[in-house]
């Protein structure tokens, strides 16, 4: 049976047009009102997941009073899986069209992983539809460029895995290579918590074509001209910084140097005892997390179109 997108629970799916592009979202919370309404708030999912990864957070954010939107970003979940398009620059695009699309004029932006590097970009791509992000286990692309160590990691290897083509897309529609790529990135305590999910992803990468646009972002390993001058952009919109206390992902001195590229406020919380995953491997403490900054940040995202 085909495995499905639209998984039934307290929320909404839909599709639609953006750019030219079919999105697929997952909708809680009020719904938009002409000339007012909640405030929007637009989830981005990472690599090699989709809007179920904020299937906890989702609902929680919905009912604190945010109009609150999973997005599957193109070649992921339920969205359109175009040839080309996977840079930073176009998804941040497509993110602003999709803001669009749903009837609103500015959103806060919640990004983890491969979400969090485009919610870094939105800003200074679309400065005018972005009222402040919040990045999961995601510091700032140009930040994490800038250590020469990384590329000693055995992150980047397990990075340059993915350049194998065919042997990666085959790893990705394996249950068990999905498991344990996952577990690999959680902390030792909420390994169970991530893996429980692994054959949903893995049905997902096996239709036809999807590992191989999901793997695109990942094989960008050189940034274009337009994502180094958008990034290159002072972030001046309020910003959230998670990051997982044992995320064997990303360094610690990566977001350090997140201040490098922030003029304007910068909030940085550590969530104790989880990996690369926190809205997976502990939601509760990550919507903990999330509130009080979208309360405080939600009078500039709240007016409907």
């Amino acid at each position: 049976m085909p495995v499905i997108v639209a998984r039934p629970g307290p929320w909404t799916h839909r599709d639609l047009t953006a750019g030219g592009t079919r999105f697929h979202v997952a909708l809680a919370g009020p719904e938009a009102v002409s000339g007012a309404g909640a405030p929007l708030v637009l989830l981005l999912h990472g690599f090699p997941q989709c809007w179920w990864t904020w299937r906890s957070v989702l609902p929680a954010l919905a009912r604190a009073g945010h109009r609150t939107a999973a997005l599957d970003l193109r070649g992921f979940g339920g969205s359109d899986r175009p040839p080309a398009g996977y840079d930073l620059a176009t998804l941040a695009h497509d993110v602003a069209s999709v803001i669009h699309s749903l009837g609103h004029e500015r959103a806060m932006v919640v990004g983890a992983g491969l979400g969090g590097q485009v919610a870094w970009t939105l800003p200074g791509l679309a400065p005018e539809v972005t009222a402040a992000i919040a990045t999961v286990g995601s510091p700032h692309p140009l930040a994490l460029r800038s250590l020469r160590s990384r590329l000693l990691s055995g992150t980047a290897m397990q990075y340059l895995s993915f350049q194998m083509r065919g042997l990666a897309e085959r790893r990705l529609r394996s249950r068990t290579a999905m498991e344990g790529l996952l577990r690999s990135w959680a902390g030792p305590r909420t390994r169970e918590a991530v893996a429980r999910h692994a054959g949903y992803y893995a049905e997902l990468m096996a239709r036809p074509g999807a590992a191989q646009t999901a793997l695109e972002p990942m094989r960008n390993l050189m940034l274009s001209r337009a994502e180094v001058a958008a990034l290159e952009q002072p972030v001046r919109v309020p910003v959230l910084s998670v990051q997982g206390e044992l995320d064997p992902i990303q360094p610690a001195q990566a977001y350090a140097r997140d201040t490098h590229h922030v003029t304007g406020r910068l909030h940085q919380v550590s969530i104790r005892g989880v990996g690369h995953l926190p809205q997976e491997e502990a939601p509760a403490k990550l919507v903990s997390v999330l509130l009080p900054f979208l309360a405080e940040h939600a009078a500039g995202a709240a007016s409907a179109r």
